[in-house]
């Protein structure tokens, strides 16, 4: 490979990871946040299985079960969703957004509820139910940080491949199941514990997405996002 090629090959490279983000990629990530939180079917169905899965690892204390659920649990499109709406500065957006997050954070609730009426448990065994209700700076800066990445990697399309590794360092499920085994043996100090977690959890990607979008020049994506509420509806409608 001689000098040209090499030069030309870092140029190419470094236009791959450039931090802003191109028209197109604005609206693929725009239509993509807003698809993959629409309420459909598939979309709570997916719910509901994670929802099992996370149960299952908290119950069993195992990590791998808990890491599976959280791998596939589509809670983080809806809290992304809520950040778009803020840097459009789109009133019914927004609404919108709020309305599939808590929607879906008390679908999974209720999940988990259920599973805890129907199981035999004792969170004075479940280990990782104590780990995670340990507080400090990391549990905002975490998800924080979280919410850059997931925003980041999902605007580039080269870096997608890295959001399963984002979406398992997103704690967003765990303590939302937590919270409904919880209100099934009416054990409050958990269930608290794990609300304060949530919330915090979800504040932080809310920053850290809205920080990147922001940078990225997002606030210029409003008609994208708004265009797709629209087929959302349209197609709510049929």
């Amino acid at each position: 490979m001689n000098l040209i090629q090499k030069i030309t090959k870092r140029k190419n490279y470094a236009q791959d990871y450039n931090f802003s983000a191109t028209k197109e990629e604005k609206e693929n990530l725009s239509a993509a946040i807003i698809n993959s939180s629409s309420p459909r079917v598939g979309f709570y169905l997916l719910l509901i299985l994670s929802t099992f899965i996370v149960a299952a690892g908290l119950i069993k204390d195992s990590v791998i079960l808990i890491i599976g659920g959280m791998m596939v649990a589509p809670l983080l499109s809806p809290i992304l969703s809520i950040s778009l709406s803020i840097n459009i500065l789109n009133l019914k957006v927004f609404i919108r957004s709020i309305l599939v997050f808590l929607i879906s954070s008390l679908t999974a609730l209720l999940v988990a509820m259920i599973i805890g009426l129907l199981t035999n448990f004792d969170f004075n065994t479940m280990s990782l139910i104590h780990l995670m209700h340990s507080f400090d700076i990391s549990t905002l800066l975490v998800p924080i940080a979280a919410g850059a990445a997931a925003s980041f990697t999902w605007a580039k399309k080269e870096l997608n491949s890295s959001l399963s590794g984002v979406a398992v360092t997103v704690t967003l499920l765990p303590p939302l199941v937590s919270m409904g085994l919880a209100l099934a043996i009416k054990n409050y100090n958990i269930f608290f514990d794990s609300l304060n977690i949530y919330l915090l959890n979800v504040a932080g990607i809310i920053i850290g997405s809205l920080i990147i979008f922001l940078l990225m020049g997002f606030h210029n994506a409003g008609k994208t996002v708004v265009e797709q509420v629209e087929i959302e509806n349209q197609e709510a409608k049929k």
